[in-house]
Protein backbone atom coordinates (compact mmCIF):
# COMPACT_ATOMS: atom_id res chain seq x y z
CA UNK A 1 0.00 0.00 0.00
CA UNK A 2 2.94 2.60 0.61
CA UNK A 3 4.20 2.36 -2.50
CA UNK A 4 1.35 2.43 -4.62
CA UNK A 5 0.39 5.53 -2.27
CA UNK A 6 4.40 6.90 -3.31
CA UNK A 7 4.23 6.06 -7.00
CA UNK A 8 0.85 7.71 -7.24
CA UNK A 9 2.72 11.05 -5.34
CA UNK A 10 5.13 10.73 -7.55
CA UNK A 11 3.11 9.96 -11.03
CA UNK A 12 1.19 13.39 -9.48
CA UNK A 13 4.61 15.41 -9.09
CA UNK A 14 5.98 14.98 -12.61
CA UNK A 15 2.45 15.81 -13.94
CA UNK A 16 3.25 19.03 -13.43
CA UNK A 17 6.55 19.38 -15.51
CA UNK A 18 5.53 20.45 -19.31
CA UNK A 19 9.18 20.19 -20.85
CA UNK A 20 12.15 18.11 -20.06
CA UNK A 21 14.32 19.14 -17.11
CA UNK A 22 17.43 20.63 -18.01
CA UNK A 23 20.62 18.29 -17.33
CA UNK A 24 22.94 21.35 -15.59
CA UNK A 25 19.81 23.69 -13.88
CA UNK A 26 18.57 23.22 -10.62
CA UNK A 27 14.90 23.20 -10.38
CA UNK A 28 12.82 22.53 -7.14
CA UNK A 29 10.04 20.55 -8.15
CA UNK A 30 6.74 20.17 -6.60
CA UNK A 31 5.97 22.06 -3.60
CA UNK A 32 7.95 22.47 -0.62
CA UNK A 33 6.29 19.44 1.09
CA UNK A 34 5.71 17.04 -2.09
CA UNK A 35 8.69 17.65 -4.48
CA UNK A 36 12.20 16.51 -5.32
CA UNK A 37 15.35 18.62 -6.52
CA UNK A 38 17.28 18.38 -9.89
CA UNK A 39 20.84 18.87 -9.80
CA UNK A 40 20.71 20.39 -6.42
CA UNK A 41 23.43 22.78 -4.95
CA UNK A 42 25.33 22.31 -2.31
CA UNK A 43 26.26 24.77 0.46
CA UNK A 44 29.18 24.94 1.68
CA UNK A 45 29.88 24.24 5.22
CA UNK A 46 31.30 27.51 6.05
CA UNK A 47 31.77 30.97 4.18
CA UNK A 48 31.24 34.59 4.67
CA UNK A 49 29.13 35.11 7.82
CA UNK A 50 28.36 31.41 8.14
CA UNK A 51 29.15 28.09 9.21
CA UNK A 52 26.87 25.19 9.02
CA UNK A 53 25.43 23.87 11.90
CA UNK A 54 26.15 19.75 11.07
CA UNK A 55 29.16 20.22 9.26
CA UNK A 56 29.59 17.26 6.77
CA UNK A 57 25.77 16.44 7.16
CA UNK A 58 24.03 15.43 3.77
CA UNK A 59 20.82 18.12 4.27
CA UNK A 60 22.96 21.16 2.80
CA UNK A 61 21.34 20.90 -0.67
CA UNK A 62 18.87 23.94 -2.37
CA UNK A 63 18.18 26.00 -4.90
CA UNK A 64 20.42 29.00 -6.39
CA UNK A 65 17.78 31.39 -4.98
CA UNK A 66 18.08 29.77 -1.21
CA UNK A 67 21.75 29.19 -1.32
CA UNK A 68 22.40 33.03 -2.71
CA UNK A 69 20.08 34.30 -0.23
CA UNK A 70 21.48 32.66 2.54
CA UNK A 71 25.31 33.81 1.75
CA UNK A 72 23.72 37.18 0.86
CA UNK A 73 22.14 37.59 4.53
CA UNK A 74 25.07 36.08 6.20
CA UNK A 75 27.57 38.16 4.81
CA UNK A 76 25.11 41.95 5.21
CA UNK A 77 25.18 40.63 8.63
CA UNK A 78 28.78 40.23 9.42
CA UNK A 79 29.68 43.86 7.40
CA UNK A 80 27.18 45.23 9.19
CA UNK A 81 28.20 44.45 12.86
CA UNK A 82 31.80 43.42 12.32
CA UNK A 83 33.69 40.84 15.02
CA UNK A 84 30.75 38.96 15.82
CA UNK A 85 30.06 35.20 15.34
CA UNK A 86 29.02 33.51 12.50
CA UNK A 87 25.40 32.84 11.51
CA UNK A 88 24.72 29.26 12.06
CA UNK A 89 22.50 27.36 8.95
CA UNK A 90 20.70 24.24 10.08
CA UNK A 91 18.56 21.63 7.70
CA UNK A 92 17.96 22.59 4.13
CA UNK A 93 17.44 19.72 2.04
CA UNK A 94 18.64 16.71 0.86
CA UNK A 95 20.76 16.07 -2.29
CA UNK A 96 17.36 14.93 -4.69
CA UNK A 97 14.97 16.36 -2.22
CA UNK A 98 11.67 14.33 -0.91
CA UNK A 99 11.39 13.18 2.57
CA UNK A 100 13.38 14.74 5.05
CA UNK A 101 13.87 12.55 8.60
CA UNK A 102 13.43 15.59 10.76
CA UNK A 103 10.62 18.08 8.69
CA UNK A 104 7.12 17.53 6.77
CA UNK A 105 9.02 20.42 4.93
CA UNK A 106 12.71 20.78 3.05
CA UNK A 107 11.68 18.73 0.49
CA UNK A 108 12.40 20.67 -3.34
CA UNK A 109 15.39 22.78 -1.89
CA UNK A 110 13.36 26.03 -0.89
CA UNK A 111 13.70 25.65 2.66
CA UNK A 112 16.30 26.03 5.15
CA UNK A 113 16.42 26.74 8.95
CA UNK A 114 18.45 29.46 10.53
CA UNK A 115 19.74 29.54 14.11
CA UNK A 116 19.20 33.12 15.97
CA UNK A 117 22.12 35.05 16.95
CA UNK A 118 22.64 35.28 20.70
CA UNK A 119 23.95 37.29 23.29
CA UNK A 120 25.73 36.03 26.28
CA UNK A 121 24.76 37.61 29.62
CA UNK A 122 27.30 40.23 29.53
CA UNK A 123 25.31 41.68 26.55
CA UNK A 124 28.63 40.48 24.36
CA UNK A 125 27.76 38.71 20.68
CA UNK A 126 28.56 34.47 21.19
CA UNK A 127 27.58 31.77 20.14
CA UNK A 128 25.47 29.32 21.33
CA UNK A 129 26.58 25.77 20.00
CA UNK A 130 23.32 24.93 18.90
CA UNK A 131 19.37 25.58 19.07
CA UNK A 132 18.28 27.35 21.81
CA UNK A 133 14.56 27.99 23.11
CA UNK A 134 13.86 31.85 23.76
CA UNK A 135 11.29 33.01 26.02
CA UNK A 136 8.66 35.82 26.15
CA UNK A 137 11.48 37.99 27.55
CA UNK A 138 14.17 37.03 24.95
CA UNK A 139 16.31 35.17 27.37
CA UNK A 140 16.97 31.38 26.58
CA UNK A 141 19.38 28.70 29.20
CA UNK A 142 21.60 26.28 27.72
CA UNK A 143 24.06 24.35 29.78
CA UNK A 144 23.58 26.67 33.05
CA UNK A 145 24.58 29.57 31.05
CA UNK A 146 21.81 32.17 29.96
CA UNK A 147 21.57 33.84 26.80
CA UNK A 148 19.46 37.16 24.93
CA UNK A 149 17.90 36.75 21.81
CA UNK A 150 20.49 39.67 19.77
CA UNK A 151 17.65 41.51 18.31
CA UNK A 152 19.81 44.15 16.20
CA UNK A 153 21.24 41.28 13.95
CA UNK A 154 18.28 38.95 13.76
CA UNK A 155 16.65 42.03 12.43
CA UNK A 156 19.20 42.79 9.96
CA UNK A 157 18.96 39.18 8.82
CA UNK A 158 15.37 39.61 8.68
CA UNK A 159 15.20 42.80 6.73
CA UNK A 160 18.19 41.55 4.59
CA UNK A 161 16.04 38.87 3.32
CA UNK A 162 12.66 40.26 2.58
CA UNK A 163 14.17 42.99 1.03
CA UNK A 164 16.17 41.06 -1.18
CA UNK A 165 14.70 41.70 -4.72
CA UNK A 166 16.63 38.23 -6.05
CA UNK A 167 15.51 35.76 -2.86
CA UNK A 168 12.30 35.79 -3.39
CA UNK A 169 11.30 35.03 0.37
CA UNK A 170 7.77 33.95 1.03
CA UNK A 171 7.86 33.17 4.73
CA UNK A 172 10.24 33.33 7.86
CA UNK A 173 8.72 31.05 10.35
CA UNK A 174 9.37 32.01 14.20
CA UNK A 175 7.59 32.33 17.15
CA UNK A 176 4.99 35.76 17.93
CA UNK A 177 7.23 36.55 20.99
CA UNK A 178 10.33 36.32 18.70
CA UNK A 179 8.23 38.14 15.82
CA UNK A 180 6.94 41.02 18.44
CA UNK A 181 10.86 41.51 20.04
CA UNK A 182 11.56 42.26 16.17
CA UNK A 183 8.56 44.45 14.81
CA UNK A 184 8.90 46.63 18.15
CA UNK A 185 13.37 46.87 17.71
CA UNK A 186 12.52 47.74 13.81
CA UNK A 187 9.71 50.34 14.77
CA UNK A 188 12.32 52.27 16.55
CA UNK A 189 15.57 51.67 14.48
CA UNK A 190 14.13 50.73 11.00
CA UNK A 191 14.48 53.95 8.40
CA UNK A 192 12.79 52.01 6.09
CA UNK A 193 8.83 51.53 6.43
CA UNK A 194 9.18 49.22 3.50
CA UNK A 195 11.33 46.83 5.08
CA UNK A 196 8.74 46.75 8.46
CA UNK A 197 5.96 46.46 6.14
CA UNK A 198 6.83 43.35 4.59
CA UNK A 199 8.36 41.44 7.62
CA UNK A 200 4.91 42.09 9.69
CA UNK A 201 3.81 39.57 6.69
CA UNK A 202 6.03 37.64 6.45
CA UNK A 203 7.37 36.35 9.74
CA UNK A 204 4.56 33.91 11.13
CA UNK A 205 4.21 31.33 13.65
CA UNK A 206 2.70 28.25 12.33
CA UNK A 207 -0.96 27.44 13.56
CA UNK A 208 0.46 23.66 14.64
CA UNK A 209 4.08 21.78 15.18
CA UNK A 210 7.01 23.48 16.37
CA UNK A 211 6.02 27.70 16.95
CA UNK A 212 10.27 28.15 15.71
CA UNK A 213 11.61 29.62 19.04
CA UNK A 214 14.80 28.59 18.51
CA UNK A 215 15.39 29.14 15.04
CA UNK A 216 14.01 30.98 11.42
CA UNK A 217 12.38 29.06 9.25
CA UNK A 218 13.06 30.88 5.45
CA UNK A 219 11.01 29.17 2.64
CA UNK A 220 12.06 31.24 -0.61
CA UNK A 221 9.14 30.88 -3.66
CA UNK A 222 9.75 29.79 -7.74
CA UNK A 223 11.08 32.06 -10.19
CA UNK A 224 8.49 32.13 -13.47
CA UNK A 225 11.36 30.28 -15.11
CA UNK A 226 11.11 27.26 -12.92
CA UNK A 227 7.41 27.46 -12.62
CA UNK A 228 7.12 26.10 -16.12
CA UNK A 229 9.45 23.47 -14.93
CA UNK A 230 7.62 22.04 -12.30
CA UNK A 231 8.18 24.30 -9.30
CA UNK A 232 4.64 24.61 -7.94
CA UNK A 233 4.30 28.62 -6.30
CA UNK A 234 1.94 28.22 -3.05
CA UNK A 235 0.38 31.29 -1.30
CA UNK A 236 0.95 33.74 -0.45
CA UNK A 237 1.50 35.58 -3.15
CA UNK A 238 3.05 38.58 -1.82
CA UNK A 239 2.77 41.95 -3.65
CA UNK A 240 5.87 43.37 -3.93
CA UNK A 241 7.42 39.84 -5.76
CA UNK A 242 8.07 41.19 -9.14
CA UNK A 243 6.11 37.84 -11.18
CA UNK A 244 2.71 38.27 -11.67
CA UNK A 245 -0.02 36.31 -9.04
CA UNK A 246 -3.87 36.23 -9.27
CA UNK A 247 -5.53 36.27 -6.09
CA UNK A 248 -8.81 35.02 -5.03
CA UNK A 249 -11.42 38.28 -5.10
CA UNK A 250 -13.46 36.63 -2.12
CA UNK A 251 -10.46 36.29 0.07
CA UNK A 252 -9.60 40.28 0.04
CA UNK A 253 -9.76 41.47 3.39
CA UNK A 254 -9.49 45.03 4.33
CA UNK A 255 -5.96 47.01 5.27
CA UNK A 256 -4.62 48.02 8.59
CA UNK A 257 -5.17 51.67 9.75
CA UNK A 258 -1.71 53.40 10.60
CA UNK A 259 -3.55 53.17 14.20
CA UNK A 260 -4.41 49.65 14.12
CA UNK A 261 -0.86 48.75 13.48
CA UNK A 262 1.21 51.20 15.64
CA UNK A 263 -1.54 50.18 18.51
CA UNK A 264 -0.28 46.55 17.70
CA UNK A 265 3.05 46.89 17.30
CA UNK A 266 3.56 48.68 20.53
CA UNK A 267 0.73 46.40 22.61
CA UNK A 268 2.17 44.48 25.26
CA UNK A 269 -0.77 42.81 25.53
CA UNK A 270 -0.31 40.54 22.88
CA UNK A 271 2.85 38.88 24.43
CA UNK A 272 0.39 36.80 26.74
CA UNK A 273 1.03 33.14 26.37
CA UNK A 274 -0.60 31.30 23.64
CA UNK A 275 -1.92 34.24 21.66
CA UNK A 276 -1.33 34.74 18.36
CA UNK A 277 0.62 38.25 18.01
CA UNK A 278 -2.11 39.45 15.87
CA UNK A 279 -4.09 39.87 18.69
CA UNK A 280 -3.10 42.92 19.97
CA UNK A 281 -5.58 45.08 18.23
CA UNK A 282 -4.38 43.52 14.37
CA UNK A 283 -7.32 40.94 14.09
CA UNK A 284 -7.17 38.08 12.31
CA UNK A 285 -9.70 39.44 9.60
CA UNK A 286 -7.58 41.56 8.35
CA UNK A 287 -4.73 39.18 7.64
CA UNK A 288 -4.62 37.10 4.20
CA UNK A 289 -6.66 34.14 4.70
CA UNK A 290 -3.73 32.10 3.56
CA UNK A 291 -1.46 33.36 6.71
CA UNK A 292 -4.44 32.42 8.81
CA UNK A 293 -4.08 28.60 8.12
CA UNK A 294 -0.51 28.32 7.47
CA UNK A 295 1.12 25.32 9.11
CA UNK A 296 5.17 24.00 8.64
CA UNK A 297 7.75 21.74 9.51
Amino acid sequence: MVRILTAVAITAICACVSKPLPADQTISIGTTDQGYLHHAIPLPDRGEGYRRLRPGEETRYGTATLIEAIEHAARAVTEAFPGGYPLRVGDLSSRRGGVHERHQSHRSGRDADLVFYARDAGGMATQSGGLMRFDRYGLAVRRDRVFSFDEARNWHLVRTLVMDPQARVKWLFSSNDIKARLLRYAARHEPSPQAVFRATWVLHQPGRGDPHADHFHVRVGCGAAERTLGCQEQAPFWPWLSDPASKEEDRARAAASDPQLVGWLFAEEHLDQGRHVSGGGFGIALQPAAIARRDVD
